[in-house]
């Protein structure tokens, strides 16, 4: 599992060919010389204060290579960025009596349930333990991906019938990141018979005017998409930009596209306990719950790191010391020199990042575009940008 990991989050050496950047600031500060520095073709962050004021960096262009300056209003694969927004759907839900956090799932979703847990020995078997609501939004449901677990990567069975690969564990164990919020979405859609698009524009990204957030992008907004692909020894590889053909099943672990306005709009509300202009989206006590850490007692988020940590060359985005809420990780440490205990963080795997920091009355957003995830250039420069605007709060 250890090789497995280190092999999907370790990264080339930074050789890319330098181009010219066309930088937006509105006066000279560390963010600019660090871009300068960098090999990244682009970079946008933003900040709010919880009472609405949004402040922006931009560097490079929207599209690698061209003369325009990307900006908090182009369009980004924000991947698994997407599962704070459905954590909140099935909250709205739960609030109106359609879903409990800790009642059974068996009957409601037998397709889930019913799929068999993988052993360590390679073994399958059926459990009868029940996985709840909560179990999902926590990653304790015993669901991973590929590239979190070394026996679901190796799973290659001779028929399968089921509508994921098999569970890790009995729900409750452990936590382990995974497909859960997939689940999750696919919940939201049988109890509000509502495809997730139609859910989310009713209820989430359309009261609040998120009008550039779709796992769909409608045709006259697809221009806005910016460049994404891969970074290797010989620098950036770009994948299509514009996506080939509509997507028919709507992943809630990371199949939104969205701006950097809309997701800070969306963070926004959950500083204001779910309040916004024209309504409220949940009720403050469920964001409060957002907030605090959902695991059971001597849990904390298990990424299995190499024993001698992450590589110089790659970000330190796994913190297995913090802890997990019902939407995001939560800051566990007294030494952080940044942000402050009890704020919310997660990431995209295209190196997106966002951190919401209730204490302070701040959330932030950083977007750049490529794999692999963890990428120490784009990490370091959203920590160098959550520090500029955390000092600026203490300075203040």
């Amino acid at each position: 599992m250890k090789k497995l990991l280190l092999s999907i989050i370790i990264i080339s050496t930074f050789f890319g060919c330098r181009n010219e950047k066309k930088v937006i600031e509105k006066e000279p500060s560390p963010l600019n010389a660090y871009f300068q520095n960098s090999t990244l073709p682009a970079a946008i962050m933003g900040n709010v204060t919880r009472e609405g004021k949004m402040e922006w960096s931009a560097f490079g262009s929207s599209v690698w290579d061209g003369t325009d300056t990307i900006s908090e209003n182009n369009i980004f694969r924000i991947f698994s960025m997407t599962k704070a927004i459905a954590s909140v759907a099935a909250l709205q839900l739960v609030e109106q009596g359609f879903l409990s956090l800790d009642d059974p799932l068996n009957e409601l979703m037998p397709e889930m349930t019913s799929i068999p847990i993988l052993t360590e020995d390679g073994d399958l078997y059926n459990s009868e333990a029940s996985i709840t609501l909560r179990h999902l939004l926590t990653h304790t449901s015993g669901f991973g991906y590929d590239f979190t677990s070394a026996r679901l990567n190796n799973f290659k069975p001779e028929s399968w019938e089921y509508e994921d690969k098999p569970r890790l564990f009995e729900p409750g164990a452990r936590w382990h990141y995974g497909t859960s919020t997939d689940w999750v979405g696919k919940i939201i859609e049988k109890v509000s018979e509502q495809d997730l698009e139609t859910y989310l524009r009713e209820n989430i990204t359309g009261p609040l005017e998120m009008n550039s957030t779709w796992f769909n992008v409608p045709d006259d907004l697809t221009e806005k998409i910016v460049s994404w692909g891969t970074r290797d020894s010989t620098g950036f590889n770009e994948y299509d930009r514009i996506p080939q053909q509509p997507v028919t099943s709507y992943s809630a672990g990371g199949g939104l596209f969205s701006s950097p306005r809309d997701y800070l709009t969306f963070l926004k509300c959950l500083l204001n306990d779910g309040k916004f202009d024209n309504g409220q989206i949940l009720k403050a006590e469920s964001v409060e719950m957002m907030f605090k850490n959902q695991l059971p007692s001597n849990m904390s988020m298990d990424h299995n790191l190499p024993d001698e940590g992450l590589p110089a060359t790659v970000g330190q985005f796994p913190d297995e010391s913090d802890t997990y809420g019902l939407a995001w990780a939560i800051e566990n440490s007294e030494e952080e020199m940044v942000r402050t205990k009890g704020s919310a963080y997660w990431a995209g795997i295209a190196n997106s990042y966002y951190t919401v920091d209730k204490k302070n009355g701040v959330a932030i957003v950083y977007f750049t575009q490529f794999l692999p995830f963890n990428d120490k250039e784009s990490y370091d420069f959203y920590r160098l940008f959550e520090n500029e605007v955390f000092s600026e709060i203490k300075a203040n």
